[in-house]
């Protein structure tokens, strides 16, 4: 599928007839940013147009996803997060923003979360690293920003008897990129990663990666243990990411036709799908109800397994 460019716009003339800006809300060299930096490019070529990539971090993800929702809904500016990561940090700090009403244009990829660590530690696994927090030879763990679904992850392995993860202060960070970055360097000794937020460092033998949050396992690292492989609690409503490409909400079903047909070529060209097989990071498409039920069922599946009210309080403290 090629040559999209030129699709009627709703009666409001030809559609794209200019740039349309991405956004993302996290920092650069997270899974979100390797992502967009694959495919964008392809879906603009599909559409005729430039798609610039705009990154805006804070906030726990919200501070892009509110630009996004605050934009005109002209087709001009889309942009991407990944459920349950953005509606978590909405739960736990509530924005002046219905994130729900945002307009589904697809769905691109499942992304696990991973464990990492500094190899300096030489942390001999998942269960090693319990022991080691246990024992009080590491305390401060890691991931992305207070209030959003890393430190909800590491809370609840925290508090989950199964896990029994004793760290002792969370540090968060404004993406993937930045947390792994900080593991690197050793201002913490272990994070919470995507797998594709991970996996140069971890080619490159900068971090270790430890074990898989999402029972599914990773096609990234296929060699390494799901933690419910070795024997913890399926954490799999959190474990793993939906990745969807949304719209401002009023965005013409016209526009979000001929945004969401873009993304599936794109999603299907050489390029993407060489780069999908060479790193084990998974491309599929889902069409804009998959985006948006993504999202819908976050809200509606983690306050039933998720004390956000503790998770409050920890994120202020």
């Amino acid at each position: 599928m090629t040559g999209l460019a030129g699709c009627s716009g709703g009666g409001d003339g030809e559609y794209p007839d200019g740039d349309i800006t991405y956004i993302i809300p996290f920092s650069e060299g997270g899974g979100t940013d390797t992502y967009a930096r694959q495919f964008i490019s392809h879906m603009g070529d599909e559409l005729g147009t430039n798609i610039a990539i705009e990154n805006v971090p804070g906030a726990a993800s919200l501070r892009g996803t509110g630009q996004l929702y605050n934009a005109d809904p002209d087709g001009y500016t889309i942009g991407g997060f990944n459920p349950p990561s953005t509606p978590v940090s909405a739960m736990v700090n509530p924005p002046e923003y219905d994130m729900t009403k945002l307009e589904g244009i697809g769905t691109y990829a499942r992304t696990p979360f991973v464990v990492v660590a500094n190899p300096s530690y030489e942390i001999e696994g998942f269960e090693d690293m319990i022991d080691r927090y246990a024992d009080g030879e590491l305390e401060i763990f890691s991931g992305k920003e207070r209030g959003g679904v890393d430190h909800v992850l590491a809370l609840l392995m925290k508090g989950n008897d199964s896990y029994d993860l004793q760290w002792d202060r969370y540090v968060g960070y404004d993406g993937t990129g930045p947390a792994v970055q900080a593991t690197i360097s050793d201002e913490v000794p272990v994070s919470i990663a995507t797998d594709t937020g991970a996996a140069g460092a971890a080619e490159d033998d900068r971090i270790d990666v430890l074990a898989c949050l999402s029972s599914q396992g990773s096609e990234v690292f296929p060699d390494i243990p799901s933690t419910t492989d070795l024997g913890y609690d399926n954490i799999d409503f959190l474990g793993q990411l939906v990745r969807g490409v949304f719209a401002p909400e009023g965005t013409s079903e016209d526009h979000i036709e001929v945004l969401t047909e873009a993304l599936e070529a794109a999603l299907q060209t050489d390029e993407v799908q060489s780069w999908s097989e060479e790193t084990g990071n998974v491309v599929e498409y889902g069409g804009p109800e998959s985006a948006s039920n993504a999202v819908a069922d976050a809200f509606e599946q983690i306050p039933e397994q998720v004390d956000l009210e503790a998770v409050r309080d920890a994120a202020s403290q």
